[in-house]
């Protein structure tokens, strides 16, 4: 039970990391994928007889994932992983212990993603082998266990960013799976059989992501990584069922392939900056970076806001430009992406004591047309108006 209730508890800390966040699947619709290679320990239960267990093992693995974003809240994907344990020899004062542990896990998920949290919900499929062989006086032989089987999960995932291009990551699932047994061996199991029984599965991670200013569409992360199969792992107890824990660090490559390409954002940014070094006149000028194609202000963004907020509250004319990376192109999407922009900025003039009826939201017919979003305050200068 201890197992069990530190692996909730590492959980509910991955999916619940306070503040401002995106979630980890682009807002735009389109396709989005990514590809993770990992290293593993085996932890838990060892496979084991009585006196004598076999030494920790360890092994490479991956996930690849492909996903689809219907609009900006929903998404469906699918993912695949593998998992192989390295075989490994243990050599004990009267013999050796041999084992080798593979598995593969099957995700199909429909996500709902709102800002800086996401959430999914779908079907797990999964197989696990593992064998152990034994020489050891006056044990002498094998015991096989393979494990094929399907059944709901759930998951959540957070991206918490700290500046621009940096971000703190993190996620957990949970899965149930009905799962089919087959037993073979001459060792601690000592017979054949087949049957079938529920595995509860956790895991969780937690890692820091960069994305490139140049290529916002492209992201890297690195981090750990822990997971748990229960009733999975040979042992010598009388269930012969232990859990199957593994631990180890991942990196991560993701892509969106509904991203704009490099010369057009760069083009949009350039324009954008034309507008924010010339503010109106008399008005003091902030810049608020939003990330690409998101819709929530970050650490560094929300304390330019909050100055902007102590300049409106003195009387004292300002401006809060929109520098962001994507391309206002008209479409519905890039409207309620503008929109969302004005309902963050002026939601958090408000939780900086700005008083609702001093703001105005509306149409910013003095920017550029490829400007998303700018926040201003006009005549008078005790009211602030946002333009989108």
């Amino acid at each position: 039970m201890r197992i069990v209730a530190k692996l909730i508890a590492l959980a509910i800390l991955a999916a619940s990391i306070a503040g401002p966040a995106h979630a980890q699947v682009p807002e735009q619709q389109g396709f989005f994928g990514n590809i993770d290679g990992r290293w593993m320990w085996l932890g838990g239960n060892r496979v084991s007889i009585p006196g004598a267990s076999a030494d920790v093992t360890n092994g490479p693995g991956g996930q690849m994932l492909i996903g689809y974003k219907l609009d900006p809240h929903w998404d469906v994907a699918l993912a695949g992983d593998v998992q192989g344990l390295l075989s490994h020899l243990t050599k004990l004062q009267n013999g050796t212990l041999s084992v080798d542990t593979n598995h593969q896990h099957f995700d199909l998920e429909l996500g709902y993603s709102n800002g800086w949290w996401r959430v999914d919900g779908g079907l797990r499929g999964i197989h696990y082998r593992q064998g152990a062989t034994y020489a050891i006086a006056p044990l002498t032989g094998y015991d096989q266990r393979e494990m094929y089987g399907i059944g709901p999960k759930i998951g959540a995932g957070i991206r918490l960013p700290v500046s621009e291009n940096w971000a703190v990551v993190g996620g957990a699932d949970a899965a149930l799976v009905y799962t089919s047994f087959v037993e073979t061996g001459t060792g601690v199991m000592l017979s054949n059989t087949s049957y079938w029984q529920f595995v509860p599965q956790l895991s969780a991670e937690l890692g820091i992501s960069w994305r490139s200013s140049d290529s916002p569409s492209f992201s890297f992360t690195t981090g750990a990584r822990i997971a748990n199969s229960f009733n999975t792992a040979i042992t010598a107890d009388g269930t012969h069922q232990g859990s199957l824990l593994e631990f180890g660090p991942f990196i991560r490559m993701a892509y969106n392939f509904a991203g704009p390409s490099r010369s057009a954002r760069m083009a949009v940014k350039e324009e954008r900056e034309i507008w924010t070094n010339s503010p109106p006149t008399g008005s003091r000028r902030y810049v608020a970076y939003f990330g690409f194609e998101r819709s929530d202000l970050s650490l560094v963004a929300t304390s330019i806001v909050h100055r902007a907020a102590e300049d409106i509250k003195s009387g004292r004319p300002a401006t809060i430009a929109i520098a962001a990376s994507d391309r206002d192109d008209g479409s519905s999407f890039s409207r309620g992406l503008s929109l969302r922009r004005a309902d963050v900025i002026r939601e958090a003039l408000i939780r900086d004591g700005v008083s609702p009826a001093q703001i105005d939201i509306g149409t910013a017919a003095d920017a550029p047309k490829v400007s998303a979003l700018a926040a201003s305050i006009s005549e008078p200068p005790s009211r602030a108006r946002i333009n989108y």
